[in-house]
């Protein structure tokens, strides 16, 4: 199995319409994780 580390890395060398992952495709999932924790960290509280 790949790295999906070294496949962003490769990634970031291609032209922005050769590209498989979009820079917002991460950044919106990191978002998602966060939101996440943050519903989970609350939850935790009660």
């Amino acid at each position: 199995m790949a790295n999906p580390e070294n496949l962003r890395k490769q990634d970031q060398k291609l032209p922005k319409s050769r590209r498989k992952y979009p820079q917002s495709r991460v950044t919106q999932s990191l978002w998602i994780l966060l939101a996440l924790l943050v519903i989970a960290a609350l939850v935790g509280m009660f």
